[in-house]
């Protein structure tokens, strides 16, 4: 597991800078340099739309046969909170959403639907953030004064919310010929700056 090869930081819990009390914990805060270069390229990955219910752990045995490898589906793609940016499922989406908002219900925003005119020609893009009463006049050849609609949606909290847990399901998946190598290049430069370094505070542990 990465937690067992990764680098560790003694974090210093009191004020006091002479008598420091510490724990230590593993440094997930470092950057690792080799991942942008690495995942950067296609070759490499493979993309994978996440099930209801799917976990890393369990993308990570239907990809590689083994569960331990769950961390490297969140390092190829940022995730580093899997309780904010891993999908929900629909009973957990649910629960936060009502648990978020008094009326999930309720209009959070306004948005714009498209709009073409009579030769196909697109007038208004989709999905443009909008006033409520926002208007568009347009010419199509039918009318000599224009044509004046009001192409606007409203967008619940709870719509809004479907939308970002959508975009969360998409993600990309080392290729099982490239794992072994990822997991040895990523843990061996977790280690490059050394073992352990030590925190007073949150301002202490950076990303470098």
């Amino acid at each position: 597991m990465l937690f067992q090869r990764g680098p560790n930081v003694l974090y210093n819990y009191t004020d006091k800078h002479l008598d420091p009390k510490v724990y230590t914990a593993a440094n997930l805060w470092r950057r690792n340099d080799i991942k942008d270069d690495y995942l950067s390229s296609l070759v490499l990955m493979d993309e994978y739309l996440i099930r209801s219910g799917d976990t890393p752990e369990s993308v990570s045995f239907d990809f590689y046969g083994r569960v331990d490898f769950g961390w490297c589906i969140m390092v190829a793609n940022d995730i580093t909170s899997y309780h904010d940016q891993w999908p929900r499922t629909s009973t957990a989406l649910s629960d936060y959403v009502y648990a978020k908002y008094e009326n999930p219900a309720a209009v959070m925003m306004y948005e714009t639907t498209e709009v073409t005119d009579a030769l196909g020609r697109k007038i208004v893009k989709a999905g443009l953030r909008v006033p409520s009463n926002y208007q568009v006049t347009y010419y199509d050849g039918t009318a000599s004064a224009g044509v004046t609609v009001n192409p606007v949606s409203p967008v619940t909290y709870y719509q809004y919310e479907e939308r970002l847990n959508s975009e969360k399901e998409k993600i990309n998946v080392i290729k099982p010929a490239y794992i072994e190598e990822f997991v040895r290049v990523y843990v061996s430069s977790l280690h490059r700056a050394g073992s352990t370094v030590i925190g007073q505070s949150k301002a202490d542990i950076k990303i470098d």
